[in-house]
């Protein structure tokens, strides 16, 4: 028989964490970063200092982990295709959006990163460089395969992809309907000049 060692103080509760995300998201919809603090989340989410405390020491650490769960860590799954590759991840992204309020949510936060280099930061590691990853991976697979040329700049790609989805859904203010399968034929228009 082994003795289970615990860490001192009261376990994590899961329901007090995803209180304390829904309402720093709120929050930062409501006010922006700038005007977010510690003690409005605490009381927004109806938890007590201790608990928030113990999980994120600043503010910063707070609403990184919150960008963080607004993408959801999309995986760069391998069908075989780019086609297939781009799709997949337009299907999981679009899914987490929903299911986040994303779609919403990181429209405002990129406006209020502008003027703020903290929260540009945060946002750029935290959502910006982990989907970009996931993208130049089916990248780097397709040139692989031999299907895109090997010279391509593979930021500026990434950008002819991305850009026309992130426009559309600021005009669409975050309404992600119709959506669906707009990656693939933005894919589509570009394959003829990017192909090998």
């Amino acid at each position: 028989m082994t003795d289970t060692v615990r860490s001192p103080g009261r376990p994590r509760s899961e329901a007090s964490h995803q209180a304390i995300v829904q309402a720093t998201l709120e929050l930062l919809l409501e006010g922006g970063y700038h005007s977010l603090t510690m003690e409005q989340v605490r009381l927004r989410a109806g938890v007590g200092k201790a608990t928030i405390y113990r999980r994120w020491t600043s503010k910063q650490e707070l609403v990184s982990e919150v960008i963080s769960y607004l993408n959801q860590d999309l995986e760069a799954p391998d069908t075989g295709s780019l086609r297939g590759d781009l799709a997949a991840v337009a299907r999981l992204a679009l899914a987490g959006a929903q299911r986040t309020g994303a779609s919403t949510a990181v429209p405002r936060l990129l406006a209020d990163a502008v003027g703020n280099p903290e929260l540009h930061a945060i946002f750029i590691a935290a959502l910006v460089t982990p989907r970009r990853r996931t993208l130049g991976q089916a990248l780097e697979r397709a040139v692989a395969r031999g299907k895109l040329r090997p010279d391509l700049d593979p930021e500026l790609v990434l950008d002819l992809i991305a850009g026309p989805m992130i426009y559309r859904i600021l005009i669409n203010g975050g309404d992600l309907s119709g959506l669906e399968d707009r990656p693939v034929e933005l894919l589509e228009a570009l394959l003829r000049g990017l192909a090998p």
